[in-house]
């Protein structure tokens, strides 16, 4: 009975090690930092042994448990055993604290995930949801759909247009069904796949927007800003126009050659600064706020010509700047940054999401005050691998709400 609960409780902190990991690399290593490389980069090599070593400390209390259940109850008292125990006492102690610590942080992470795939996220309140169009550009090479729904199956190449309605309170009546595509974290790259971004571009033309909004990380690298205004921009058009911000990457890469790039396509970026969009004498606002860690966001000044009362849209890059916007209005702020987590585990889900606030932000809506933020999973990924994680094309309509 002894050895069976060892091993569960050994399971659980091997589950929380893991854990501990993900919450490291997320927060402190991915979360915040301004340059291309963490300066806590080398934590991503330093904690996993060292988790590891706190787990076969475990071992002296395994020893403990054999000793009780392999000897008949006089021989338990006898000299030798204690001998050979006492040895080991602080490693035991150290190991033992370590287990039942990591075993309840393994515990409450399964039993949360559990809770979620067993009831769901709860809907947000003013939206709603559309099943997402599929397209597949290549064939699976995983011919098992079983196995692919494990994450047998790179997603790279299927893009998911989601669709979705959202409640905007006060909204003229004259932007009744207004119709907005976003398009993040492209990545463009050589050595993906042409097809890949013409069909992007197709499914947003083919939803007939009024205005497409860009959430910066168009380039990984430098080299590949001509080949992303060519593939990316050359029939991109909204009758409201496209209108864009910065990504982190587009910081590291070359920001300026990126600007430069796609103001000569016609796209217009909107950074620390609002615009109106006008329909007859209706207007609302679209504000745009530089991406959070590497750029130099101003959020009073974005919201410096903004009716705090009226209805506005909001485009930054990364979902933290939910952080700064203290009580200020968003009737739909789009974030992209996160990948939706790229590499999706069954059961578990998003795991390593860049963010301070990890998987709570990984995609899809989240009411915070008064910002509706939705974070879309983005379009490209380096390396190129997705897994339980398509690529998105989001699409939203702005509702009036029913009376």
């Amino acid at each position: 009975m002894l050895r069976p609960l060892f091993f569960a409780l050994l399971f659980l902190a091997l589950v929380g090690d893991a854990r501990v990991f993900f919450f490291v690399a997320n927060r402190i290593v991915f979360g915040a930092h301004t340059e291309e490389k963490s300066e806590y980069h080398w934590m991503l090599y330093a904690v996993p042994p060292l988790l590891l070593i706190l787990t076969l400390m475990f071992w002296p209390l395994h020893q403990w448990i054999q000793v009780l259940a392999d000897n008949r109850l006089v021989e338990r008292l006898t000299p030798e055993p204690l001998e050979d125990i006492m040895w080991s006492l602080t490693l035991a102690k150290i190991g033992s604290a370590w287990l039942f610590i990591a075993a309840g942080i393994g515990s409450y992470w399964i039993l949360d995930r559990a809770r979620v795939l067993i009831h769901g996220e709860p809907q947000v309140a003013g939206t709603t949801t559309l099943p997402p169009l599929s397209v597949k550009l290549r064939k699976a090479h995983i011919p098992f759909a079983s196995l692919r729904k494990l994450g047998a199956h790179n997603a790279v190449y299927d893009i998911e247009v989601t669709r979705h309605e959202v409640e905007v309170a006060d909204l003229p009546a004259s932007f009744d069904g207004y119709r907005i595509a976003f398009l993040t974290d492209t990545h463009v790259a050589s050595f993906m796949r042409r097809g890949l971004y013409r069909e992007v571009v197709a499914q947003t033309l083919r939803f007939d927007p009024d205005l497409i909004l860009l959430g910066g990380d168009f380039v990984t690298w430098a080299r590949h800003i001509p080949l992303m205004a060519e593939v990316l921009l050359t029939d991109l058009a909204a009758r409201d126009g496209v209108y864009a911000v910065l990504g982190n990457h587009d910081y590291w890469a070359d920001a300026d050659g990126v600007v430069a790039a796609m103001t000569a396509r016609g796209v217009r970026f909107v950074i620390n600064r609002s615009i109106g969009i006008a329909r007859g004498a209706d207007r609302i606002a679209l504000v745009g706020i530089d991406e959070i860690y590497r750029g130099t966001p101003d959020v009073d000044n974005a919201f410096a010509l903004v009716d705090p009362h009226a209805p506005a849209i909001g485009l930054s890059h990364h979902p933290d700047v939910i952080d700064l916007l203290d009580g200020r209005r968003l009737d739909l702020l789009v974030c992209g940054h996160t990948h939706g987590g790229q590499l999706r585990f069954p059961f578990f889900g998003a795991v390593v999401v860049p963010s301070k606030h990890e998987a709570r932000y990984a995609s899809g809506f989240h009411r915070v005050g008064r910002v509706l933020m939705y974070v879309s999973r983005g379009i490209g990924a380096v390396p190129p691998l997705r897994i339980l994680c398509p690529p998105e094309v989001a699409t939203f309509t702005l509702r009036r709400p029913a009376t």
